[in-house]
């Protein structure tokens, strides 16, 4: 899902950026050699066209999942004729997951299960529907297998009949996100001079795609969703989908609103880690930097001052290591007013709270519901950072530990962990594919700036660590609920043994959200080494 609403941020302030297929096509001439199709979106985008049209309340499920793979087919084929790519075309879907990832999956999974419930409870006179829902766009159900068998199917070896050299079908079976996939074939496949088209949603895509600008200088990154073009000036391009962002533009753009006295390209890559501290998939956001508010503002200024004006001055060097001496300064500065940021987001979420929210009709009650975070706060205002020690309730209500020494050490070195974790992870491939971060909110910046180094170092080291199973990833993202997705043997197996690692209670943690979806869910934790386990096991169950 990359940073939350970044990709609304950045066509707001850098609309100057994006242009139509039109521009690409008739005016600017643009030939594409390659296109890059982060395929997974279009699952979605397939399904939930069919649920608002209600095409499926009268359908089975083989006739669903039939439906929403024609959906997508027909999709990939015309992303392709949009853009008649001449050298290759790369369908990339997501597979087994960095362990880091399952987490979020995990809380999205639970989270979608507790809504559904909440709607089916809300909304009795509503006649029982077939029960399918994306949970299904998994690696390893059944779905995903019939799905890729389909897409092979249908797109390789048939470069002829789409006028392209090759044709690179990744399937789910095969580990990683499909972004990263993408990205992996761009940086050891393409000539620097190429056209680039990538379709996605995700707004990590902008941030993967500025890294590797010094493989491929030209990329573009497409979509169709219509809140991109709402977000642009109608009198700067013409709103017709598709809508492209030129990342080799925005690159520009950025370093002007970065306005660095020594403003060299390379300052776009200390950016671009500046943003990890707005929150990703991987790592969630400081309480005092909100990419919603000033987060962005903060973080630039401060940069600005600390870095940016300094010569040879980053916190990426150009042979691409963190400089974590430099990464201390920089935070060492914001940490001087942090509580002053925080009281700042108090203050508005305060004015959020005092609003008044309807509750009559349906959509009343699920607005209410999206907006509880900034309704309900009592975990906020038990921290209350204006009385004293509100540093220890905000350990000890959001990260469940007391602020001694041995937990923040324990803390703060898995939070810096992540920050290379992801840092790799955008600009190398997957560095770890069992790390994550262990915890739901990140530690204080007066503390944590007392744990990053002043010298050059890795807290990842390259390990032959290897992607888990998609079974063993099942096993762990599902809710019990959602066991049916599973072979039978084995979710047999994991209620036999190990019931007790999943709960049907759930507690959502929203301090500092703003939406719903944003909010963290307490799940029991599940050891890596039982994770281990399972994926021997599981070898070894005949399904």
């Amino acid at each position: 899902m990359g940073i939350p609403s970044y990709f609304s941020y950045i066509i707001k302030n850098h609309s100057n950026i994006i242009r139509n297929l039109d521009y690409h096509q008739n005016i600017k001439k643009t030939k594409f050699n390659h296109l890059y199709i982060d395929a997974n979106s279009i699952i979605y985008d397939a399904y939930h066209k069919l649920e608002r049209e209600k095409t499926i309340d009268k359908l089975n499920r083989d006739e669903i999942e039939n439906l929403i793979i024609d959906a997508v087919i027909f999709n990939i084929q015309k992303y392709i004729l949009y853009t008649k790519p001449t050298d290759t075309i790369f369908i990339g879907f997501d597979g087994v997951a960095p362990f880091a990832k399952m987490e979020q999956q995990r809380t999205r999974r639970y989270k979608s299960e507790f809504l559904s419930k909440l709607s089916s409870k809300n909304d009795s006179t509503q006649t029982p529907k077939v029960k399918w829902n994306t949970t299904s766009i998994t690696p390893g159900t059944n779905f995903m297998n019939l799905l890729s068998k389909r897409i092979i199917y249908e797109f390789s070896l048939h470069e002829s009949k789409y006028a392209v050299k090759q044709i690179i079908v990744t399937p789910s079976i095969d580990p990683g996100e499909g972004e990263h996939k993408i990205y992996d074939h761009i940086r050891n496949h393409i000539s620097n001079q190429d056209n680039v088209a990538i379709y996605g949603l995700d707004a990590d895509l902008i941030m993967l795609s500025i890294f590797q600008l010094v493989y491929c200088k030209n990329i573009y990154v497409f979509r169709e969703a219509p809140e991109f073009g709402n977000s642009v000036k109608a009198n700067e391009v013409s709103i017709k989908l598709p809508l492209f962002l030129n990342i080799d533009l925005l690159v520009s753009s950025i370093l002007t609103e970065m306005d660095c006295k020594y403003s060299t390209y390379d300052r776009v890559n200390d950016y671009v880690f500046l943003c990890f501290f707005l929150g990703n998939d991987f790592l969630p956001h400081f309480p005092a930097m909100n990419i919603r508010t000033y987060g962005i503002q903060i973080l630039v200024d401060t940069y600005r001052k600390c870095i940016g004006n300094t010569m040879d001055r980053y916190l990426i060097s150009k042979d691409r290591k963190i400089q974590w001496r430099n990464v201390r300064i920089l935070l060492e500065e914001i940490a001087k007013h942090e509580k002053e940021y925080i009281l700042n987001e108090y203050s508005l979420r305060d004015k959020m709270e005092n609003r008044k929210y309807e509750q009559t009709t349906e959509k009343e009650k699920e607005n209410l519901l999206n907006n509880v975070p900034v309704i309900f706060r009592a975990e906020e205002k038990y921290i209350s950072p204006t009385e004293f020690n509100w540093e220890d309730r905000y350990y000890k209500i959001l990260l469940h530990e007391t602020r001694e020494t041995a937990n923040l050490k324990n803390i703060c070195n898995n939070y810096l962990e992540g920050l290379e974790w992801v840092y790799k992870y955008y600009t190398q491939g997957c560095p770890h594919w069992k790390w994550k971060y262990n915890y739901h909110y990140p530690p204080l910046l007066v503390d944590l700036i007392h744990y990053i180094p002043h010298y050059e170092t890795e807290f990842i080291l390259e390990n032959n660590s290897k992607p888990f199973s998609p079974y063993t990833q099942l096993s762990y993202v599902l809710p019990t609920s959602q066991f049916e997705l599973l072979p039978k043997k084995i979710s047999n197996y994991l209620l036999t043994n190990f019931s007790n690692l999943y709960s049907s209670k759930l507690e959502f943690k929203w301090a500092f959200c703003k939406f719903f979806w944003e909010s963290h869910v307490d799940c029991k934790p599940i050891p890596l080494d039982i994770l281990e386990n399972w994926d021997k096991q599981f070898i070894n169950i005949n399904v």
